[in-house]
């Protein structure tokens, strides 16, 4: 069950193998869409409107699901399938958070300026849904229309396409929060609960709410941990556990 990175806007996108069929999680950008595609056709030699079974997300923001829409548009076959929370924003009935201006500044100032090619992701993002956006008058304004979403997801439940996976809730950045583990393969897709912009992997200091997201990483301690894909920054691997996790 290989995770395979695609790098297309400023977060990490991922695909997950599982025989001859694969799931993607946090696809951000339209050019991370086609990305998948092109690398896809080149893995197998040849494509099908089956070889993407789903797409997924380790949370509700823009730069993890704004590639959506051209995904299923190339895979129109592909489900999409988010933590059941994400459908309260979808009917109204909740709002993605806002970041006090104090949290922009310290903790999201310090992840951009970490990230590479600053011009071809922003381009990238302009090209791409304008959906969960968390500023004001923005985080509604704008709604997927273009899919359906199956907002069916939640801890402890199967995953469809994933048996060898589950998905664990961790608030913080976001009250929707989650990232995906495989015991088997001692792997943790961490969305942006923990990132690596420093090299050993750190907390996310950009969030809603910084008790919850500390919660949420001792939740995580107690996974047999070796490898690392996060939301932003290089993959880590052949870890001893998540205790070197800068907090």
């Amino acid at each position: 069950m290989p995770v395979h990175i695609i790098r297309g806007g400023y977060a990490n996108t991922y695909l997950i193998e599982d025989g001859d069929s694969f799931v993607a999680v946090d696809v951000g950008t339209s050019k991370a869409a086609k990305k998948i595609y092109q690398y896809l056709s080149a893995y197998g030699g040849s494509i099908n409107t089956f070889s993407l079974r789903m797409v997924t997300a380790t949370h509700f923001h823009i730069d993890h699901v704004g590639g959506i829409s051209r995904l299923v548009q190339l895979f129109p076959k592909t489900r999409v399938c988010f933590f059941n929370m994400v459908g309260d924003y979808l009917n109204g009935k909740d709002k993605i958070c806002l970041f006090s201006p104090i949290t922009w500044l310290k903790g999201f100032l310090p992840i951009i300026i970490a990230e590479d090619n600053h011009l071809k992701n922003t381009i990238a993002s302009l090209f791409s849904d304008k959906v969960a956006i968390p500023l004001p008058f923005l985080r509604t304004k704008f709604l997927p229309s273009d899919y359906k979403a199956e907002c069916i997801l939640d801890e402890d439940q199967p995953i469809p396409y994933l048996p060898h996976w589950v998905m664990i809730k961790t608030p913080g950045h976001t009250a929707d929060s989650v990232c995906f583990y495989s015991s088997d393969e001692k792997t943790i897709i961490s969305g942006d609960t923990i990132l690596n912009m420093k090299g050993s992997g750190e907390l996310n200091n950009f969030c809603c709410d910084p008790h919850a997201i500390k919660e949420s990483v001792k939740k995580l301690l107690s996974l047999d941990v070796k490898n690392i894909y996060p939301g932003h920054g290089k993959p880590l691997f052949n870890l001893d556990g998540l205790g070197n996790v800068t907090q």
